[in-house]
């Protein structure tokens, strides 16, 4: 078997096992959120992006490796659909038992955890890159100017700013700027 065929093959196997992932992530989603005490968070959206990142290398594609890339990223994106919904379920049945818990976010370091706190319902900044990222793609950047290190450094630089100067009827809240194409969050 020559290097190509060799390639060819450990994609196929790569496809294989995010597409077992994905058939495993309904389980330790509806894990963790029936105990999110003792059940460790699934990491959905890592998953999610690794599979819509994933690229066959143009020197080994085939029509069968193009097809089954296609196949999963079409299977991630309704089972996406499906978690949202889990989510949004979990959270409503949350808001229901306890009126005055604050909802919890997709992501165990949440904003509040990073020294982000209020008593309003908080994001976690990974979902704020996220939304950076769809902003920056409807604005037609295929490419963020920054990393995701830096964006949460500098959230939490600005946040921490913010929290200073807000007056007590004031609320912190994500805006994009068309122009340096960056989320900024803002005093409302």
């Amino acid at each position: 078997m020559n290097s190509k065929d060799q390639r060819r093959t450990q994609v196929v196997a790569e496809i294989g096992v995010l597409s077992r992932q994905v058939e495993e992530m309904d389980s330790k989603i509806r894990a963790y959120l029936a105990d999110r005490q003792n059940k460790p968070h699934p990491r959905h959206l890592d998953l999610i992006e690794r599979i819509q990142g994933y690229r066959v290398p143009p020197s080994i594609s085939t029509n069968y490796l193009v097809t089954l890339l296609d196949n999963l990223q079409w299977k991630v994106h309704y089972s996406k659909r499906a978690w949202k919904q889990f989510w949004d379920n979990a959270e409503a049945q949350r808001r229901k038992e306890k009126p005055n818990a604050v909802p919890v976010t997709e992501n165990i370091q949440s904003v509040q955890n990073n020294g982000m706190g209020g008593s309003t319902p908080q994001y976690s900044v990974d979902t704020l890159w996220e939304i950076q990222k769809e902003k920056l793609r409807a604005y037609g950047q295929s490419d963020a100017k920054e990393t995701k290190s830096a964006f949460k450094q500098r959230m939490l630089k600005e946040y921490k700013k913010l929290n200073q100067d807000k007056k007590e009827n004031q609320e912190i809240i994500l805006t994009f700027d068309k122009d340096s194409k960056h989320c900024k969050l803002d005093i409302k």
